[in-house]
């Protein structure tokens, strides 16, 4: 028998306005909104924020408009009988960081209004889990998955009005300039010189913003806006985590200059701004660098040769160069292995998260001691120090590959269980083929709550398959 705080699922296909309708009607019968769930068991102001649903079935303009009104309504509705702006959804996505995601795309006065309403209930832009600016200016899901159309040069000048008025609504709410996506790559900073945008840096710059911001490895505005700092152009994971040349990178890279940044800074990785431009083929970019350095009493004849051939050649080779003829020694690189060993621990947090799906318990409880027996290091086949770990929560899902982006062409295993039927957890090779992650092997393995797969057999299995396709020692 259902208890008054029970869940109320409606499970049932329903079309937008049906949807819509439906949770208006119980709200008003007096269900707290809070207990109305839909899709994966999303509470019904996440579901209603998500304006994806908007769009899901190709409708025409007017239909749109008609949907808009009414999707703010209805968060209205919800907000005003007690729905909570700060519940999770899986991996820690609440109802604000989904409402951010809307100005990736459609930045515009409605998504403003519906963000507004947001904060003005409560919502903590400090309990997402990615940087609400971020996410605002244009980070995705996926590793350097970071676009937003706003910032194209062929783009209304008001998309970019609509983003700066949802950045300064989410500051007055308390969210940081400073703070950085989950992964450690950006900050709104280095997203801005990524994008390429002298208009959105010059606005994070008066608001506060560190220009001179460095990530945990060690690169800055500058290489970010001079070229591929984060290796993204050997993604495989689809065009939109690769890297591009975004904006105006060269007019970015003289703003940088111009407010103090060094143009012969080098991350943890040896990389600086005039080997990343030229890297990437920015030789534009790298001139303004090379100038720069010139300025600096540093730029080497070795630098001034890498522009041979180029069509600023001749105006690089105008350039004083300093008298010695190598670079400094590198920086000490990290330990061999902490990247790796780093990704285990981030892949804990995830698992260990407040906010990380709970259901169905027994699953949980036995996922996380399959990972610790697996992150113990007690296996050789299965070294913490060389191979990366990720976890998807929604899925219960656990990756292992030898590179950072596990969608490749060296591979991945996979644990993951059937979270449809929670009857069998699948151990599996997958591996890039062209566009498409083909499965190599796989291994059934029957469950139940009663009856869970050992944890040995399951490290046996993973073992097995890196051994045999990451040349681990078996």
């Amino acid at each position: 028998m259902a208890t008054s705080s029970s869940p109320v699922v409606l499970d049932i296909p329903l079309t937008c306005e049906d949807a819509f309708a439906e949770i208006e009607r119980r709200v008003r019968a007096g269900v707290h909104p809070d207990r109305i769930r839909l899709g994966h068991n999303e509470r019904a102001l996440y579901w209603v924020c998500n304006s994806s649903l908007l769009h899901h079935d190709g409708p025409d303009e007017a239909t749109i408009v008609g949907r808009i009104e009414a999707h703010l309504a209805l968060i209205s509705l919800l907000l005003a009988k007690g729905a909570d702006p700060n519940k999770a959804a899986g991996r820690g996505a609440t109802p604000l960081s989904t409402t951010c995601r809307d100005f990736i795309f459609s930045p515009a006065a409605w998504a403003v209004e519906k963000l507004r309403l947001l904060l003005a209930a409560g919502a903590n832009p400090r309990l997402t889990k990615d940087s609400p600016i971020c996410t605002v200016l244009g980070l995705r899901d996926m590793r350097g998955e970071v676009w937003n159309s706003a910032f194209d040069a062929v783009a209304d000048p008001a998309e970019m009005g609509y983003i700066f008025e949802a950045i300064d609504a989410l500051l007055q709410a308390g969210a940081s300039l400073e703070a950085m996506d989950h992964r450690q790559m950006y900050t709104p900073v280095l997203i801005g010189a990524y994008l390429g945008s002298v208009p959105l840096l010059r606005f994070l710059a008066e608001r506060g913003a560190n220009v001179h911001v460095v990530n945990p490895a060690g690169s800055n505005a500058l290489m970010y806006a001079a070229g591929d700092v984060d290796g993204l152009k050997a993604s495989r994971g689809g065009i939109s985590t690769t890297w591009h040349r975004m904006g105006d990178p060269v007019a970015v890279a003289r703003l940088l200059i111009e407010w103090g940044l060094d143009p012969a800074a080098a991350n943890d990785r040896g990389r600086t701004p005039l080997t990343l431009a030229l890297n990437a083929g920015n030789v534009d970019v790298a001139a303004v660098v090379a100038e720069a350095l010139a300025g600096h009493g540093k730029l080497l004849k070795a630098d001034v040769r890498r522009f041979k051939g180029t069509e600023l050649e001749a105006q690089v080779a105008a350039l004083a160069t300093s008298g010695r003829t190598s670079k400094p020694p590198r920086t000490q690189a990290k330990p061999v292995g902490a990247a790796q060993a780093a990704s285990w621990d981030r892949a804990r947090q995830e698992m260990n998260h407040p906010d990380a799906w709970q259901r169905p318990a027994w699953f949980c409880a036995y996922n996380k001691a399959l990972f610790e027996h697996l992150a113990s290091g007690g296996h050789p086949a299965i070294p913490v120090n060389l191979l990366y770990a990720d976890y998807t929560d929604a899925l219960r899902t656990l990756h292992l590959s030898k590179t950072k982006d596990w969608i490749s062409r060296s591979g991945v295993v996979t644990v993951k269980p059937d979270i449809v039927t929670w009857d069998s957890l699948r151990i599996s090779y997958s591996q890039l083929d062209g566009d498409d992650l083909v499965c190599r092997e796989e291994i059934v393995m029957p469950m139940s709550p009663e009856q869970q797969p050992g944890i040995e057999a399951v490290a046996q299995a993973v073992g097995g398959m890196t051994s045999r396709y990451f040349k681990m020692p078996a």
